[in-house]
């Protein structure tokens, strides 16, 4: 097996395109999402494993900067292909050995570890060796990393056959948000994708969580859509976007990112209708799920499961080395110092939430 580590135009669409067939990868992963990065001074890189020139596992990775301080995070896997899955244990030494080359004083991992059995996921009972040489746990919460998969299973189901297995509430709830003359659109321009976005950032402010800036993320969004990765479902009543919500495709799956609706009276039931559209949009593209995304407050997440999930929580998969005990030990009196004033500790650390 070879490593190789690259932000070639040419590697990085080749591992886009294994990112999004290969069942275990997560848009955490894709080239264009670890590029956003770059708007805030961090870098990233790709690590390819390959077998005679065929990508068999790797890791995005971001190198995070804030002062004299280099954190190497890897925001999801890193993974491997289920045929080679011996190979794992070398692909995460060369984590260790890639940070410390970096010069960086911290490197942290995120296996897809689950005790639920599911192909999108890696089983825990695997043997890595060298993880015994590293520490439980995240000690850098500033770069996203995934918790799991909110999943619906759509195996053998139809949308008749979906419907069917909600409770009746949930297929009224789907049901009546068709009859409020609601207008359905998926919006693939950069206009309809900034409108989208200025509704999540509304909602965002509205409810006191930030988001990413348009700014930011623009370039971001517009390379997934060129790509075909990127759907914003939204609905239209009277010609104004009532309602949309952003999915990326990766790991032969759709996942919900964002979204966010009009609040009116009464109420149009945009969540129900978009998120229905998506559970269909799964279908139709003969995907075995969808994934809902885990998180969000009390109702929030009430309300997702009430599509039929499974939760699938990353169990056992963090992991980190301090590579520069001195420098990370005074990162962390930086950090606790300023971690009463949130926007100055964003600043400093150029923090990047989903």
């Amino acid at each position: 097996m070879k490593i190789l580590f690259t932000n070639d135009p040419k590697w990085l669409k080749k591992w886009d395109d294994y990112i999004v067939t290969e069942d275990r990868a997560s848009h955490l992963m894709l080239s264009d999402w670890n590029k956003s990065f770059e708007s805030y001074g961090f870098e990233f890189e790709i690590c390819l494993a390959l077998e005679n020139d065929k990508i068999i596992g790797g890791y995005a990775a971001v190198i995070a900067k804030a002062m004299v301080f280099k954190f190497y995070i890897v925001p999801f896997g890193p993974i491997i292909s289920s045929d080679y899955e011996e190979k794992l244990n070398e692909i995460i030494e060369s984590v260790y050995n890639r940070a410390k080359k970096r010069n960086c004083c911290y490197a942290q991992i995120n296996l897809p570890f689950s005790d639920i059995d599911n192909v999108h996921l890696l089983t825990n009972s695997l043997k890595i060796p060298f993880l015994e040489k590293a520490a439980k746990g995240h000690l850098f919460k500033y770069v996203y990393s995934s918790s799991g998969l909110n999943w619906v299973d759509l195996k053998h189901l139809d949308e008749e056959k979906m419907i069917m297995s909600l409770k009746p509430s949930v297929r009224r709830n789907v049901r009546n948000s068709y009859r409020k003359e609601l207008e359905f659109k998926v919006l693939d321009t950069q206009e309809g994708i900034e409108n989208a976005y200025r509704l999540f950032l509304e909602n965002a402010t509205n409810a006191n969580y930030t988001i990413r800036n348009w700014e930011d993320i623009k370039n971001t969004l517009f390379g997934l859509n060129e790509k075909g990765l990127l759907k914003i479902l939204s609905v239209f009543k009277s010609n104004e976007i009532k309602g949309a919500i952003l999915l990326i495709k990766s790991g032969n799956y759709y996942t919900y990112i964002l979204g966010g609706s009009k609040k009116e009276t009464p109420d149009l039931r945009t969540g129900d209708f978009l998120q229905w559209e998506a559970i269909k949009l799964s279908i139709n593209e003969g995907l075995d799920g969808y994934n809902i995304s885990l998180g969000g407050s009390k109702g929030v997440f009430e309300f997702k499961n009430s599509f039929n999930t499974t939760h699938y929580y990353i169990q056992d998969g963090q992991y980190h080395w301090i590579l520069k005990p001195i420098y990370f030990k005074f990162y962390t009196i930086v950090e606790k110092k300023l971690k009463k004033h949130k926007k100055r500790i964003a600043n400093l650390l150029s923090v990047f939430k989903k």
